[in-house]
């Protein structure tokens, strides 16, 4: 196997490293000599060795390397050494055996038995948008219309899978304009929930998508509650004197529009919901409307949320590595200045809900859903830790082995189950028939 991975070839070359097995090296200095001897090695099993025979040498040059990380002096490299050789030797297995059906071959995300077929397919399959053969990385965060053009490229294929979910659901979908937004209502053949409906803010990292790319996300709860939800279609970033706080005062907009004087809802009648992005915006909204008094949403759901800016969360760096649809590296480096998100605004509880206080106040009862195996992970289980600390109604429902935004995949189990633990929250709380 000649042409498997060129970055470890080319870390070992670079560095002219010796490629005798780590179990016949003297001991090393550090774990980054070590590691050095480890990426000659497994270069060297890869070049010459394919299929089961490599898999084999592989698991081999795994028990050496751990022996090599405990041996090192300084007992605290030994952790982080592991870490990697592990890494290094699961990128290796993976490369080995490019036949194996139950391997991504692009990015070495383990996948339990447990996970059902339809699933195993979905993360089988899934190349991140930075290990695709087009990937040119992100634009200058500055450079409006590059976000815009990378925006555009993706809308076409997204409209047109969303347009047949429509019509497998059987739904109906209107434009229409609520509090000066743009809104997208997608109706069930049978409107089991009359006087009610859902808002749903979709995600896309504040830059990306629109109620028609998001159809994965509405039109599976809009089928399984038989319930109208209006998808809001606000304003992406970038663009000149926009920020993320004009998307969640439009988020409220159409809420207040909903309910207000000439509204056709009454509060407790209207859910919300959205995920990644949105789940952030759901968080930012309600705690925005929290804080003013008054009128609240009957029940809200933040899926997968972003309720920390500042990368404090543990999941962040716990999975940094881990999680095949979010890159953090892309995030601090282009995402976040493209957004406008400053060390100021990181922490500001507008933006990062989770530093703000909630005692003493209102707040709708709140589902956090989340996968384990994604960064955002840690930002929804602390949201719901200051919710219930503050003494409001919460509840976390985090599915194993789930990545983000996992319930967008409607063909799989753990997507429908996923939706039916949505619908019975919001059936639960909204207001009573």
């Amino acid at each position: 196997m000649k042409n498997w991975l060129s970055p470890f070839l080319a870390s070992a070359a670079l560095a002219g490293l010796a490629t005798v097995a780590a179990s016949e090296t003297a001991d090393h200095g550090s774990h980054w000599t070590l590691m050095s001897d480890a990426y000659a090695r497994v270069g060297d099993i890869l070049n010459s060795e394919e299929g089961t025979t490599a898999v084999e040498r592989l698991n081999e040059e795994l028990s050496a390397l751990k022996e090599a990380c405990d041996k090192l002096e300084v007992k605290s490299q030994n952790a982080p050494c592991h870490e990697d050789v592990r890494r290094l030797l699961s990128i290796a297995t993976f490369n080995a055996d490019p036949n194996d059906p139950n391997r991504n071959k692009t990015f070495p995300t383990h996948i339990p038995d447990f996970v059902s077929p339809e699933m195993r397919e979905v993360m089988v399959n899934w190349t991140p948008n930075w290990l695709t053969s087009s990937w040119e990385g992100y634009p200058d965060p500055t450079d409006y219309g590059a976000w815009q053009s990378l925006h555009d490229e993706l809308i076409d294929p997204m409209e047109a899978a969303g347009k047949q979910l429509l019509k497998t659901y059987k739904l109906s979908t209107e434009e229409r304009e609520i509090g000066g937004v743009r809104t997208v209502i997608i109706s069930p053949s049978e409107n089991r929930h009359p006087g009610k409906i859902l808002i749903h803010a979709h995600g896309g990292a504040f830059y990306g998508n629109t109620p028609e790319t998001t159809f994965d996300r509405t039109a599976p709860l809009a089928n399984h509650m038989g319930i109208d939800i209006a998808s809001v279609d606000y304003k992406l970033m970038p663009a000149p004197d926009w920020d993320i706080l004009d998307q969640r005062d439009q988020v409220i907009a159409v809420f207040d529009a909903l309910t207000g004087e000439g509204g056709s809802y009454k509060p407790e009648d209207v859910g919300i919901y959205g995920c990644s992005a949105g789940g952030g915006l759901v968080a930012m909204a309600t705690n925005a409307m929290s804080h003013r008094g008054g009128a609240l949403p009957g029940a809200a759901v933040m899926q997968s949320p972003q309720t920390d800016f500042s990368f404090n969360s543990d999941s962040t760096w716990t999975l940094r590595y881990d999680d095949p649809r979010t890159n953090v590296d892309h995030l601090i480096d282009s995402v976040w200045p493209m957004l406008g998100i400053t060390e100021e605004k990181a922490q500001d509880p507008r933006y990062s809900t989770v530093y703000d206080n909630f005692e003493g106040r209102d707040f709708p009862p709140t589902m956090v859903q989340t996968g384990s195996k994604e960064i955002q992970m840690s930002d929804g289980i602390r949201m719901y830790g200051v919710l219930r600390s503050a003494g409001h109604e919460a509840i976390l429902d985090v599915h194993d082995a789930m990545q983000h935004c996992f319930h967008g995949h409607s063909e799989t189990p753990e997507s429908a189950e996923a939706v039916r633990r949505v619908a019975e929250f919001l059936e639960e709380h909204l207001g009573s028939e």
